[in-house]
């Protein structure tokens, strides 16, 4: 067959356009590196595993808690982690659980599980009394309420809720509220666990303002007292806490550790975590998982050789449980480098797999989320909502203006069963979840880290 030029010169122009028969693969993004980085070598679990099984639980001044934060910045400064160090704050004495227990001495005679609620001094010995309801509604059934009830064992159902006008004056409710209490001197105080199924909690029930002489009983317990006086039979019980306050104030700690910024090493994104933990439990969910993600993904990007745009800053805040005391120091002690701060993440609903991210109601970080996020899509779904999301020490960072975040991951039992409570265990924890949680933080912090200024406003009135 004959072939002329201009068909040569075609089949040519052809090729050109085809290109190479076998061309290079296009190489992995810094956000794909990480996922597979942390899909196939996440130390996420074993870290967990050695947090709170090894060490256990970390109540803020407590010496585990102070074993936990060195183990931490060991790992850290071997993750490549630089400017590793504690920031100390004043934190007020600290508290140590010691005996609980309660007995009926009529009726069946038979022991209630009670644990005393943290930070409370205890009953100096047994306590016998009879038990009578607290069932009130306001403020002023309350005080009408209270003077009978003086040394008896109150058994508490539900407290007074502010009106309207008292919420205005929210301080001024809690000092009636509190005098009602210390002048009604009640022998002591029984307050109902919120979960099911004969479960423990730190905090017990609706009104938590008391300070000495307090226990948390089963809503199983409850039940048995309110049936007994159902009958006409007043429970007489024998309690005695042991737990309390330590005799001198200590300090408390946050670590902090910087992964540096190649172009604007003075801007930084933060990702934090609270270490500390209630003592029912390890602190596994709240939030032992959280810390070991925020390691994680420092973790992540040394082992990939990323360099960020900006700084990289992990911090592991203390004393969150007891008011958001770590992070209120550390946005006190780094005041003048706030307007630094491009933007904060911190984990801290569980370890459930994450499945979204609220904006804060602020339309001018919503893009630059959603274009942090876009590359954890494959991770699974991963929605952006228009909402406030707060709980945790991001709220201190949002009420400066701060462009500050904390995901929405799915709940599985943290509500319900381990937070504040005595199944807050590694059992409860899934590999895959606090893996997929630790993939899609690292995304998110990597696109921050490298994604246009996000301005720093107010936040949204409520």
């Amino acid at each position: 067959m004959r072939v002329t030029s201009g068909l040569i010169a075609l089949l040519g122009w052809l090729c050109l356009q085809a290109g190479p028969a076998s061309s290079e693969p296009l190489a992995p993004t810094a956000s794909e590196r990480l996922i597979k980085e942390i899909g196939e070598h996440s130390q996420a679990m074993h870290n967990l595993e050695e947090m709170c099984d090894g060490i256990g639980a970390r109540m803020t001044g407590s010496p585990q808690l102070r074993s936990a934060q060195h183990w931490a910045m060991k790992k850290l400064i071997a993750y490549g982690a630089v400017n590793v160090h504690e920031e100390a704050y004043d934190m007020g004495r600290p508290w140590k659980r010691g005996i609980a227990r309660a007995r009926l001495l009529n009726a069946n005679g038979q022991g209630l599980d009670i644990v005393q609620k943290a930070w409370t001094d205890g009953t100096s010995g047994p306590v016998r009394g009879d038990v009578a309801l607290l069932d009130v509604k306001t403020l002023d059934e309350f005080k009408a309420a209270a003077p009978a009830l003086r040394g008896k064992i109150v058994l508490v159902i539900s407290s007074p809720v502010a009106s309207d006008e008292q919420r205005k004056q929210p301080a001024l409710f809690r000092a009636e509220v509190n005098k009602i209490i210390s002048d009604a001197r009640f022998g002591a105080v029984l307050l109902v666990s919120p979960k099911e199924r004969n479960l423990q909690e730190e905090l017990g029930g609706p009104l938590s303002r008391f300070e000495r002489n307090a226990g948390i009983i089963t809503k199983q317990g409850a039940g048995l007292l309110k049936r007994l006086l159902a009958r006409g039979i007043v429970p007489r019980l024998e309690i005695e806490l042991g737990g309390g306050f330590g005799k001198t104030a200590v300090k408390a700690y946050n670590v902090v550790a910087d992964f540096p910024g190649s172009e604007a090493p003075d801007e930084m994104v933060i990702l934090g975590a609270h270490q500390d933990s209630w003592d029912l439990g390890t602190g596994a969910t709240d939030n032992g998982a959280g810390t070991v993600v925020a390691m994680e993904v420092l973790r992540a990007m040394h082992a990939q050789r990323l360099k960020p745009k900006r700084t990289l800053r992990i911090v592991l805040f203390s004393g969150e449980e007891q008011g958001l005391l770590g992070s209120k120091a550390y946005v006190a002690r780094h005041r003048a480098e706030l307007s630094k701060v491009q933007a904060v993440f911190v984990q801290d609903t569980g370890s459930g797999r994450i499945v979204g991210f609220p904006d804060m109601a602020v339309d001018a970080w919503y893009a630059a989320l959603s274009s942090a996020l876009a590359p954890a899509k494959a991770l699974g779904p991963i929605d952006i909502s228009y909402g406030v999301f707060l709980g945790s020490d991001h709220n201190v960072f949002f009420e400066e203006g701060i462009p500050a975040f904390s995901p929405l991951q799915e709940m599985l039992d943290y509500r319900t069963h381990t937070q504040h409570g005595a199944l807050d265990t590694v059992d409860h924890v899934a590999k895959a979840d606090l893996v997929q949680g630790a993939q899609v933080m690292a995304v998110a912090a990597w696109g921050m880290l490298n994604g246009e200024r996000l301005p720093h406003q107010p936040p949204p009135k409520p």
